[in-house]
Order: C-alpha cells, then sequence, then structure tokens
C-alpha cells in the first residue's frame, strides 16, 4: 500500500473511533529522544516538527476559506452588535451565521480540514505549540506595521465565524481580542485561558494571521506567500506523516 492511501486509511479509522473528539489522543507511548532505524527521526523530533506542520495546514484551510467564503456569505457575518440593534435582532442574526457555518462544515468546506487536523493529529499537550507556530507566522510579517487591534479583530471576525464551531465562538472572540491587543505575543493571561480553551486559541490566532494575508501593505503578494506556505507544510510533512 503506497503512502498516500496508508494516511488516508489512517485518517479514516481515526475519524471512526474518534467521531465528536475535538483533539487527537496522547500519545501512548514514551517520547524518545532516539533516532529511529532505517533514517526515520525521533519521535521527539517528528512531535516537534509536527507541531509547525499541523500549524501550518491549519493556516493553510484558514486561507483556503478566506478565498472560498467571499462569495455568498453576509459582509457583517458575526459582526457585533450594531448601533441600534436590539437584543433579539443581534441573537437573531447570530443564530443565522451558526446556521450558515454548520452548513459550510457540514459540505466538506476547509471548517471540517481544520477540524480533521485538530482530531487527528494535535493533542492537548501540544495545543500551546500549534498556536506558537501559528502566531510566529504573523509575526514575521509585524516588524514594520502599525495596526489598530479593533480593525484588525472586525477584520478577523469573520473568518472566525466561517471556521470556528459556533460552540467555540465566545471564548474565540476573547482570545481574538486578547491576542490582538498583544499583536500575537502569548501573555500569561492567553496562555492560561489557552490551557481551558484550547480549540477556541487555535482558531483565534488562525483568523488573525489570515487576516493579515489579505493586506497588500502587510503581505505584497499574498498568492506567493500561500505557496511557499504550502511547500514547507509539504516539505517538513514528509518527516511527520
Amino acid at each position: 500500500m503506497g503512502k498516500g492511501k496508508r494516511l488516508r486509511a489512517q485518517r479514516v479509522k481515526d475519524q471512526a473511533a474518534g467521531r465528536g473528539r475535538e483533539l487527537a489522543p496522547e500519545p501512548s507511548g514514551p517520547v524518545s529522544m532516539d533516532d529511529m532505524g532505517g533514517g526515520r527521526l525521533s519521535s521527539y523530533t517528528r512531535r516537534e516538527i509536527g507541531k509547525q506542520v499541523h500549524a501550518w495546514m491549519i493556516l493553510l484551510s484558514y486561507l483556503e476559506g478566506a478565498l472560498d467564503g467571499a462569495d455568498g456569505l453576509p459582509e457583517d457575518l458575526f459582526a457585533p452588535q450594531k448601533p441600534g440593534e436590539s437584543d433579539e435582532d443581534h441573537a437573531a442574526r447570530i443564530e443565522a451565521d451558526r446556521l450558515l457555518a454548520q452548513t459550510q462544515a457540514m459540505a466538506g468546506s476547509p471548517a471540517e480540514q481544520v477540524a480533521e487536523v485538530l482530531s487527528s493529529w494535535v493533542p492537548r499537550s501540544q495545543v500551546a505549540g500549534v498556536v506558537d507556530h501559528l502566531a510566529a507566522e504573523g509575526l514575521r510579517h509585524l516588524d514594520t506595521v502599525t495596526l489598530d487591534p479593533a480593525v484588525w479583530q472586525s477584520g478577523a471576525r469573520p473568518l472566525l465565524g466561517i471556521l470556528c464551531p459556533p460552540k467555540h465562538w465566545e471564548a474565540a472572540l476573547d482570545q481574538l481580542e486578547a491576542l490582538a491587543a498583544s499583536r500575537l505575543k502569548i501573555t500569561d493571561v492567553i496562555a492560561e485561558q489557552l490551557t481551558g480553551q484550547p480549540v477556541a486559541t487555535v482558531h483565534a490566532a488562525a483568523a488573525l494571521v489570515t487576516w493579515l494575508y489579505g493586506r497588500s501593505d502587510i503581505i505584497a503578494d499574498p498568492q506567493a506567500a500561500r505557496l511557499e506556505l504550502a511547500e514547507r507544510a509539504g516539505k517538513f510533512g514528509e518527516f511527520v506523516f
């Protein structure tokens, strides 16, 4: 059986065993720092590389969602309560957004891809590392840019609404606000929230970084940057899968 077929077979097996699970199970055996035979890297090295690869896979799915999700979606998807909008109208609009997000997820959308990466390959103990690498992808573009955190949050909210499971929206919005205010630096408060809300934090970081790819003053050639990210994920993924 070829490598691709083995991966697909394992993915089907994992999905069947962990249906409803949001994060992968913890490794069953101890992590070794000794390289294995046949040119295989140690389980420790593969785990550390995997944190990067999984972060890149999640970001690529978010970038796909940002492009594919532009058609047929309301511009105010998941927007905060508007001036003059009653509490009832706001709640009804958010419920409609929730149903829209669920419909997209069932259609095999990028939201489903993110969920698959998390549930198949990212155990809770590795979430902080994945978030660190997501943040690093944004930080490499922020050295010379001044951003209004409110504008950043506003731009990232619709991406969060498209790809983040609705049950995590509230926590994800809190982390979105905190990460925008810290310019993607993982503060003690963010790290503490991450412990209790790992999935929400992953989505908040991914949404903020994805928004940067839509700003030509930050990333001059987003398509080239996206291709470079995909090439990195493919190259390093060879060491993980």
